[in-house]
């Protein structure tokens, strides 16, 4: 018992707080530039100017992941950051997936090999940490509900199909009257869209008070933001069925997220 709480690392240390600025600050500046400013992105980045919605898709849920993080930061806790480590974790597996595909691929950008260092950095700083918390006891569920059990189900289904069919069919989405001429983009976006399904998987065996702040945080930055950048392709009608399915739901997901989020924060404050 003794050697079990010398190794059961609850809190979390100055210095890994300090690594975790590093995705922090990516998530934070990437998805400000991609879902605001995705044409100059693609400039930087010499991809294809087309399909500016997938940028700011993928944007909205990189932001997601920045915001949630860079909140984190103000926790001493580990559990309050647990399932936000696991979903960048995921991401960028999913990153490194679509880098090399797109290296072994050929006429890669530059801009590929730094997304793939970035990713096999953050692998290692996620990988680490979860590695050194591993054995910290998870806390009993304290605020379970069928609404919430029901929420968590339905994002991981669509955090999952909008994970997997991008980062593995990306031509699938030309159906929706996308080009797909830059199909590394898209599969970007699954990879982080596939991080919040596994964190949804996840919460599902959580659903405590600890763990689910920052994630409902990511949700509703993630769905607010996408929703909103889809209003102005579903006026314009230049894509199919996509922007109507996502404005919508998007939006909504983001007034239940904060509906959730204020009664966590209502019944820890008692």
């Amino acid at each position: 018992m003794i050697a079990s709480n010398t190794t059961t690392k609850p809190l979390l240390s100055g210095w890994e707080r300090a690594l975790l600025i590093l995705p922090a600050l990516a998530g934070l500046l990437l998805g400000i530039l991609l879902v605001f400013l995705p044409g100059g992105f693609a400039t930087i980045t010499q991809f294809s100017a087309d399909d500016t919605y997938i940028y700011q898709l993928a944007g909205a849920a990189i932001l997601g992941y920045g915001v949630a993080l860079s909140i984190g930061l103000f926790q001493q806790s580990w559990l309050a950051v647990r399932l936000v480590v696991i979903g960048i974790l995921v991401n960028n597996l999913g990153s490194l997936y679509a880098c090399l595909i797109t290296v072994f691929s050929g006429h890669v950008p530059y801009s590929v090999y730094l997304f793939l260092a970035t990713s096999l950095l953050f692998v290692a700083i996620c990988g680490l940490l979860l590695a050194r918390h591993w054995t910290v006891p998870e806390p009993e569920p304290n605020f379970s509900s069928r609404a919430l059990q029901f929420f968590l189900v339905v994002g991981a289904v669509a955090a999952g199909a909008f994970g997997i069919l991008p980062l593995f069919f990306p031509n699938l989405f030309t159906l929706f009257h996308l080009h797909i001429n830059a199909p590394f983009i898209i599969r970007e976006a699954g990879a982080a869209s596939l991080g919040y399904a596994v964190v949804a998987v996840l919460a599902l065996r959580a659903q405590n008070s600890q763990e689910l702040p920052l994630i409902i945080v990511m949700a509703a930055v993630f769905n607010g933001a996408g929703g909103l950048v889809s209003i102005p392709y579903l006026l314009s009608g230049s894509i199919l069925l996509l922007p109507w399915i996502i404005a919508p739901v998007g939006l909504m997901v983001m007034v239940v997220c904060l509906i959730v989020l204020r009664q966590i924060m209502s019944r820890t404050a008692k």
